[in-house]
C-alpha cells in the first residue's frame, strides 16, 4: 500500500482548527484587558487628591492633580485655582530641597494668576515657608533667611487682614533670630581671636538691627569687653551700666563687676 503524499490539505485537520480557536480566544481576551476605563469627573479626581494629601500620599496626590491641569479649561476660575495651590501644598508637604523648590514655582505661579483670591494670602504666605525650609544653620550663608523675611512681610502688606499675618509676624521674629545668631557666631569668632574692633562692630549690628535677639546680655557684655579691650573704657563702661540695668541678677553682669573693679572702676 503506498504512502499517502504529504500535501497541505492534510494541514487543514482538527490540530489547525484548534490553534485557530486558541488566537480567537486571546485575541478577544486582550481586547477585554485593553477597554478603555470611563473618564472619571474632574471634582472627583480632585477630591481623591486631597484624600491622598490627607494621607500624606503626596506623590500620587501630585499626580493626580497633575492630570487635572491637563483636563480643565484655562479660563476655568473655580475649580482650576485649587487645583493648582493644592499642588503647591503637595510638593510642600513632601519635603526636601527639590519638592520645595517645586512648590515654590507652584505657589508663585498661583499669585501671578490669581493676586486677590481668598487662598492667595496662604500661597504668599508658603511662599516664604518654601525659603524658610531651607535657611542653613546660623554659621552658614543666611541668603534665603533674608527672602524669606521678604516674603513673610508681603503677607502683611498685601493681605492684611489675614489670618497668615500673625503666623507671618512670627517667622521673622525667628528669621531675625537666626540673622543675630549669625552676626553673633561672626563676633564671637573675632573676639576670641582678640580682634576687638571687628567683634565690636558685629554686636553693634546686633543690638541696632535685632533688639529682640534671645542672647541680648551676652553681646552687651562681650561689646563692653571689646571697647575696654580697645582703650576705649568710657564707652564700655556705658554698656556695662545697660547690663546692669536690664540683667541686675545675670550672671553676666557679676563678671562684669568684677571686670570693673579690676580696672578700678568699681
Amino acid at each position: 500500500m503506498r504512502a499517502r503524499p504529504f500535501t497541505a490539505q492534510r494541514l487543514s485537520g482538527r490540530p489547525v482548527r484548534a490553534g485557530w480557536v486558541l488566537l480567537l480566544i486571546f485575541a478577544l481576551g486582550c481586547h477585554r484587558q485593553n477597554k478603555v476605563k470611563p473618564i472619571e469627573p474632574v471634582e472627583q479626581v480632585y477630591k481623591q487628591a486631597l484624600q491622598k494629601i490627607g494621607k500624606k500620599h503626596y506623590f500620587a496626590a501630585r499626580s493626580l492633580l497633575q492630570s487635572l491641569l491637563t483636563r480643565i479649561p484655562q479660563d476655568d476660575r473655580a475649580l482650576l485655582p485649587l487645583v493648582q495651590i493644592r499642588l503647591g501644598d503637595a510638593f510642600y508637604l513632601d519635603g526636601g530641597v527639590l519638592n520645595l523648590g517645586e512648590a515654590l514655582g507652584t505657589y508663585r505661579n498661583f499669585l501671578t494668576y490669581y493676586p486677590q483670591r481668598e487662598e492667595s494670602a496662604s500661597a504668599q504666605y508658603q511662599v516664604g515657608m518654601c525659603y524658610f525650609g531651607q535657611v542653613l544653620a546660623p554659621d552658614r550663608d543666611q541668603d534665603l533667611t533674608f527672602k524669606a523675611i521678604i516674603e513673610f512681610e508681603k503677607v502683611e502688606r498685601l493681605y492684611p487682614d489675614s489670618t497668615y499675618v500673625e503666623q507671618a509676624g512670627a517667622r521673622i521674629l525667628e528669621c531675625r533670630q537666626r540673622l543675630a545668631a549669625h552676626e553673633f557666631g561672626i563676633g564671637r569668632y573675632y573676639y576670641k581671636r582678640k580682634r576687638y574692633l571687628a567683634a565690636a562692630d558685629r554686636f553693634r549690628v546686633i543690638l541696632d538691627k535685632y533688639p529682640h535677639f534671645s542672647e541680648t546680655d551676652e553681646v552687651i557684655y562681650l561689646l563692653g569687653c571689646s571697647l575696654f579691650a580697645t582703650s576705649n573704657p568710657d564707652e564700655g563702661r556705658l554698656y556695662f551700666d545697660r547690663l546692669f540695668q536690664e540683667y541686675p541678677d545675670g550672671k553676666l553682669t557679676r563678671s562684669a563687676k568684677r571686670l570693673l573693679k579690676k580696672q578700678g572702676k568699681g
